[in-house]
């Protein structure tokens, strides 16, 4: 049995997905798009019940091409003809959410109504007689509150039960030419979608639907009786409401409730003018403090422990087994290195997911939207972006599908030129391990200032972008805000473990192969002493010479190279190399259980160690648990040289190249020119950036040289700027970069 499950968002419907399918969930893709699609089973009655999550929506009516998310409710909803649909509504604000309710009864769609949320319509003192409702609609109400696990049951009871019936008939709540108009729609067309739902699409001028179903004779038809119709002004969204108005207040009473609104003196403080932004930026600081501290604490779980393993236990056995040196350095500090490197994320990017899915669902992520759009408009930019960018600090490959729920075509190709300077969570990963071995005593000072150098970054590329290929009115940004809530445990841990599971599954595809052939170049030698991955390293060097990175640091150039491929293999490339510099000890004994006792009583140690010094100061505190080798750390210390150099190389890994996922998905969401674009542009600004913060740190010791490096990097930039308004005015960077042009096809919109 298939079930699609359907709601505006923010009325609690992922929160009824995951409480009903738990783990037990796949993420694929809806055809012809690259939005998730989110599919679920369950077991109830010996049945296996499948439900598919739609993206949240207000309507079924696709008004336009950019109306992605309805576009893919309204094509599963017909063509797949589930057997019911879960239409999920808000207990608190009827009004709004049962006017997507009367869209699924006109298709004449099997409903079951699950109300969410009663806790709150309760405390706003609202009763709701379900009975009636399930009556006036004439479809099974099911009243939960999904965030507690209460109705979860009989739902899932009444989803193995459910049997077809005959829905509410809704005609006396319409005008009589919608009524003349379904009768003869119904005696017309074969299939069974709703003819009032065909009925009040034709009068507000969508055919399309209509079209497929009838002829183009009987279509004419249907326009000449709409025509002859003295009242022409018809407004079908106003008949909607007006019905759902009625159906309201027969069901529902009010009692008169005195009691604190806790979200709106929250929203008091945290949507304030002036605090609004300050608060946000703690959150953003509370948010790595949180996955720095407890990731650190528990991480020789997972570093330590996978070192001992895929490292030392690999060049053991293979010692054992009698393999040459180069395929045991191969399979211990290339495979090994690859898989341990891997598993040292998992703390630090594990606690993040963890902490944005808090902020997600309590409620406060859609204010930090609104706070940061006040600031945005300020200086000539659409808030609306920075919703999908406040998801970048997960994946920029999740933020720029995101930018699908944007609009105008306008506002998804600034969001996804903005995306990749967000800081995610591959790069935190690299920033806790340089913070650890350049900045012990104020790592977190420094990484809370490259996380705010992304956004800078962001909002300078959007501004450049609008006002040259961009131009055009800012769109008016109108948010849902929801009422803060107690986050669910089980929502947040399932949030953060497909988010994990997904991160570690595309990491690992790219980070174990790289460092499998980092490895295997690091020890093919050309000529007697250079090995071909130095050789080439060294080529390339010198061009990052003005950003503080030596001839001799060639390691840290070859991150960058393949830091393309995925930020997360910068730590892996870096820890290959850096290790294979030094001369490598194999064991002379391996012991899987020493090493877990060892592994274990660290972590508790950690975790007992966790008091206020160490949350003011996190990365002294997981120094020792950086997931990187610390001989290793010890030479990239050595090859830098410098802070200033280690600050403005992290800039540069903060702001260069997407890796080649984000850029994939630039190429699915726009096209191939608009992600070219975004490359040579983040490239371009990020040794700009990080030429110039070198240079100005060391310009006592060597003026002359320092500003003029620092006129050229701003020269450059500044041409680079004009190049594009230049070419802004020569070409409609809408049209042609999209490849289409003033036709119907979405991609032009």
């Amino acid at each position: 049995m298939k079930y699609a499950l359907v709601g505006n968002p923010n009325c609690g419907k992922t929160t009824i997905f995951n409480a009903l399918t738990g783990l037990n969930q796949k993420v694929g893709n809806w055809s012809g798009v690259t939005v998730d699609k989110k599919t679920g089973f369950f077991n109830s009655k010996d049945k296996k019940i499948e439900v598919v999550d739609i993206p949240g929506i207000y309507s079924l009516s696709v008004s336009d091409a950019n109306s992605i998310d309805e576009q893919i409710a309204y094509s599963f909803v017909v063509k797949e003809k589930p057997n019911a649909i879960i239409n999920v509504v808000d207990a608190s604000n009827l009004n709004r959410s049962l006017y997507l309710t009367m869209q699924l009864i006109e298709l004449g769609l099997p409903v079951i109504l699950v109300v969410n949320m009663i806790d709150v319509a309760n405390k706003k003192g609202l009763i709701i007689h379900y009975d009636r409702l399930e009556k006036t609609l004439g479809c099974k109400v099911l009243p939960v509150v999904a965030a507690k696990g209460i109705g979860i049951k009989e739902l899932k009871e009444t989803l193995a039960d459910h049997q077809k019936i005959s829905s509410f008939d809704l005609r006396s709540y319409y005008p009589r030419i919608v009524t003349e108009l379904a009768q003869q729609i119904t005696t017309q067309k074969s299939d069974d979608i709703g003819s009032l739902w065909l009925a009040t699409e034709l009068i507000d001028g969508r055919e399309l639907q209509l079209s497929q179903e009838i002829t183009a004779s009987q279509l004419d038809s249907l326009r000449s009786l709409l025509q002859s119709n003295t009242d022409t002004d018809i407004d079908i969204a106003k008949v909607r409401y007006n019905a759902v108005a009625e159906i309201v207040a027969s069901i529902t009473e009010n009692k008169k409730v005195s009691r604190f609104n806790f979200t709106k003196a929250l929203d008091a403080l945290c949507m304030n003018k002036y605090l609004g932004v300050p608060i946000f930026l703690l959150m953003m600081y509370l948010m790595f403090l949180f996955s720095i501290t407890l990731g650190g604490a528990i991480q020789p779980m997972f570093d330590d422990l996978s070192h001992a393993i895929f490292v030392d236990g690999l060049a053991y056995y293979s010692n054992i087994l009698g393999l040459p040196t180069a395929v045991t350095g191969i399979l211990a500090n290339g495979l090994g290195t690859g898989i341990n490197t891997v598993l040292g994320f998992i703390p630090q990017i594990g606690f993040l997911f963890i902490f944005l899915s808090i902020l997600e669902d309590s409620g406060y992520m859609s204010r930090a939207a609104f706070v940061m759009d006040r600031f945005m408009q300020s200086i000539g930019l659409s808030g609306k972006a920075f919703v999908p960018l406040i998801v970048g600090f997960g994946c920029n490959v999740a933020s720029i599908m995101a930018a699908r729920t944007l609009e105008t075509r306008k506002d998804r190709l600034m969001t996804l030129m903005m995306s990749p300077f967000m800081s995610c969570g591959a790069r935190l990963a690299i920033f806790s391990v340089f913070a650890s071995a350049f900045f012990p005593h104020n790592g977190a000072t420094v990484i809370f200032l490259l996380y705010l150098a992304g956004i800078v970054g962001a909002i300078i590329t959007g501004y450049i972008i609008k006002f040259t290929f961009l131009k055009g009115d800012t769109a008016p940004f109108i948010l849902d805000i929801p009422n803060y809530h107690t986050p669910s445990f089980k929502t947040v841990m399932i949030y953060s473990w497909n988010r994990l599971k997904s991160f570690l599954i595309r990491a690992g595809k790219v980070i174990v192969p790289v460092a499998i052939i980092v490895g295997s170049l690091n020890s093919i030698y050309i000529g007697n002493k250079t090995t071909a991955l130095e050789y080439a390293g060294k080529k390339i060097t010198p061009i990052l010479n003005p950003m503080g990175i030596n001839d001799d640091n060639w390691p840290a150039t070859v991150g960058l190279i393949t830091g393309t491929l995925a930020k997360e293999v910068v730590v892996g490339t870096l820890n290959t190399i850096y290790t294979q510099g030094e001369d490598n000890v194999i064991p002379d004994k391996f012991s899987l259980i020493d090493s877990v006792k060892e592994s274990w009583n660290t972590t508790i140690d950690n975790i007992k160690g966790i008091d206020l010094a160490t949350l003011m100061n996190p990365i002294e505190a997981s120094k020792a648990d950086a997931n990187m080798d610390n001989g290793a750390m010890g030479n990239m210390v050595t090859k830098f040289g410098s802070l200033s150099a280690a600050f403005a190389y992290l800039l540069f890994v903060l702001l260069y190249i997407p890796c080649i996922s984000v850029v994939g998905a630039m190429v699915r969401e726009s096209t191939r020119g608009w992600a070219i674009l975004s490359v040579l542009w983040s490239v371009s600004i990020a040794y700009v950036a990080a030429v110039v913060i070198y240079q100005l740190l060391n310009i006592a010791e060597h003026p002359s040289s320092s500003i003029i490096c620092i006129a050229l990097a701003m020269a450059y930039i500044i041409g680079i700027v004009f190049l594009m308004k230049y070419l802004s005015t020569k070409i409609n960077f809408v049209a042609n970069l999209t490849g289409c042009s003033s036709c119907s096809s979405k991609k032009c919109s």
